[in-house]
């Protein structure tokens, strides 16, 4: 393999390791999946490949991760090359741009990069086009006075910068290509204009429409929604996916919500947009909205970032379209979760008993509006203080569970009757795993519905037992590494240590004259060499040796490998680690004595019949021996 340690432009590595120092891996992983926290790492559910269990192991100290699952692993950077699929170029050129870090040209630039750049700088010019417009044209009025009817104030209008698409069908169109460098073809992969169904030229995509901009995390114009005044088109309209939105992983309103969800430690999900609007202009904002289509995992993991204790009320209409959403979303919750410890499933002294490492790794409540009306039309009409007492009284997923199919069922009164409502609430039962909590359950719910405890207990025992049976699946043994090239790893995985009971230098005396046979391994070992000469004892290695590699993913995952394999090392007194170093480099040179004998083998029997070439090498398997003695005997003088 090619084992070029330096990206191809020499002249960025400097902005490259600044880039890598500004990346916190817990961070960037968080963006694609759930994390827990368990001793020094971060676990979760390796996003590349299938797992129930976690595997997949993210070190915040080194800045690393690696799967045990499937063996992925490498750094941020990697990471970020293989869930998004992007090429190293593609991903050091974006993450340049996101904190400002100047590259120079030779290759890092890409099309789909400056696509995206000019797609939100003509959103931002469309934002304020249409905010504009909102306060200065005379068609506008009708919005205006929409908006003051449900109680949204100029200060929030302005916090979310809503604004007006006018009647002209070119408005946007025509203004954005008179006033900025760009074409149609750009104006349309934004999802601002359309090409003409009739007829040539191209048309807005928003007209006569109440504009609310959509804005991802950091702040920057993704796409729109946009509400119709008037009957002619649908009620609401939103942007296409372009390369700048994907509505499955963005949520509308977190850029104004999150500073909130940090000092709650909760977020809200609603609906729509004007239930998130008028949540956030009665003061209440840690609220959240899809755009337009289900909760995903992707929506969960962008929450995750900023809720400690993942804290999440699900508050959607209660038509039978939103008991359907909430019921999606709870699942989506649950799977995004999975694995990672179990949903909060009591309230009171039972669940205050558990130990810290065993308290819940999510916690979801579902906002019940008894009125049936949706979150924006309780709050203009009760009032905030009202929402916030079925905010603090809303209960656990389980609770709103089990009393929505008690009460769906009306009177309960016949042995089938009840026979049918235990075995509608044994599988939401079963997904408690607390034994205790699980009882406690059965305790109440059996004098509810005036059955047996036991019966029912047995019942639900049965059910977990054909659930455990289910979920069975063979255990899968990975490849196992060979005991001389396992050896090298151990040697190199010494300089990673920082004993004070072996310096790196040291470490380089020992390992001089071990003849190390893989490849990388050994390229490895002469970069580590290299950054102690450059930069002496002390110099952070791990660091210093991922910037060298940082665009050889196959070097890196070797690295990772090497630098996840500490833990029995670290404690090691002097006697033992030089112990540990003599038995590796004994298994590395038996390996190549071996060989040497292999190859030595097959070259006498191919020389046998030329009587030089056979005294030749009976001369050279004397030398091999004697050498092999002397260096026996050095051992034990030196012991």
């Amino acid at each position: 393999m090619n084992s070029s340690s330096q990206p191809s432009n020499s002249s960025n590595i400097d902005a490259i390791s600044e880039i890598k120092s500004r990346l916190d891996i817990v961070e960037v992983v968080s963006e694609h999946l759930v994390l827990k926290k368990s001793g020094r790492n971060h676990w979760g559910l390796c996003p590349f490949h299938k797992e129930k269990t976690p595997s997949f192991s993210v070190s915040q100290d080194k800045g690393i991760f690696k799967c045990f699952g499937c063996g992925e692993g490498g750094d941020s950077i990697s990471f970020l090359m293989k869930v998004n699929n992007h090429s190293f170029f593609e991903v050091i050129t974006e993450l340049a741009q996101k904190f400002g870090i100047p590259l120079h040209s030779g290759g890092y630039s890409t099309e789909k990069q400056e696509l995206k750049q000019q797609i939100y700088l003509l959103n931002e010019s469309a934002v304020d086009f249409f905010h504009n417009n909102f306060y200065e044209s005379k068609d506008a009025k009708n919005a205006r006075d929409y908006l003051l009817k449900r109680g949204i104030t100029e200060q929030i209008i302005n916090e979310f910068e809503l604004g007006f698409a006018p009647k002209q069908s070119d408005a946007l169109t025509n203004y954005l290509i008179d006033n900025f460098q760009t074409n149609y073809d750009v104006l349309e992969k934004a999802g601002l204009s359309l090409k003409r169904t009739s007829g040539p030229g191209y048309t807005d995509r928003f007209k006569n429409r109440i504009i609310i901009p959509i804005r991802d995390e950091k702040g920057n114009y993704i796409a729109f929604g946009a509400r119709l005044l008037g009957d002619n088109g649908p009620k609401y309209l939103n942007s296409p996916d372009t390369p700048v939105f994907n509505k499955s992983r963005n949520l509308f309103a977190l850029y104004q919500a999150k500073d909130s969800i940090k000092e709650s430690d909760s977020a809200i999900f609603m609906e729509g947009y004007f239930d998130v609007i008028t949540a956030h202009a009665s003061g209440l904002k840690n609220v959240v909205a899809t755009l337009g289509t289900a909760m995903s995992e992707s929506h969960l993991r962008l929450i995750s970032k900023f809720t400690y204790s993942k804290k999440i009320f699900l508050a959607f209409d209660m038509d039978a379209a939103g008991i359907n959403a909430t019921d999606r979303g709870a699942e989506v919750i649950k799977s995004a979760f999975s694995g990672l410890g179990e949903v909060k499933q009591f309230d009171g002294s039972i669940a205050d008993t558990f130990a810290d490492n065993n308290k819940p790794v999510c916690e979801i409540r579902v906002v019940n509006i008894p009125t049936g009306k949706d979150p924006d039309e309780f709050i203009r009409t009760e009032g905030l203080d009202a929402y916030n007492n079925l905010i603090n009284n809303a209960p656990l997923l389980i609770d709103y569970q089990i009393n929505r199919i008690i009460d769906s069922k009306g009177e309960i009164k016949s042995p089938q009757q009840k026979s049918k409502m235990v075995k509608t609430l044994i599988p939401v039962l079963c997904e408690v795993k607390n034994t205790i909590v699980r009882n406690e359950y059965i305790k109440i719910l059996s004098e509810r519905l005036e059955v047996d405890e036991e019966s029912f207990n047995i019942e639900v025992k049965k059910n977990l037992q054909r659930s455990q049976i289910k979920d069975r699946t063979p255990v899968q043994i990975g490849k196992s590494i060979k005991r001389h090239l396992l050896a090298q790893k151990n040697l190199l995985s010494l300089y990673f240590i920082k004993s004070d009971n072996l310096s790196c230098l040291a470490i380089n005396n020992f390992l001089k004259e071990v003849n190390f046979t893989d490849s990388d391994y050994l390229f490895i070992k002469k970069e580590i060499e290299n950054i102690i000469q450059e930069l002496g004892n002390n110099a952070d290695i791990s660091q210093e040796l991922l910037i060298k590699i940082v665009s050889n993913e196959d070097l890196k995952k070797k690295v990772v490998d090497i630098m996840f394999s500490l833990d029995d090392k670290i404690n090691m007194n002097e006697k033992q680690l030089r112990q540990y170093v003599d038995e590796n480099i004994l298994c590395i040179n038996q390996y190549v004595a071996l060989e040497e004998q292999k190859k030595l083998k097959s070259d006498y029997r191919s020389a046998d019949d030329d009587d030089l070439s056979s005294l030749q090498l009976q001369y050279k398997v004397r030398e091999l021996v004697q050498a092999r003695l002397e260096k026996i005997n050095g051992k034990k003088n030196e012991e």
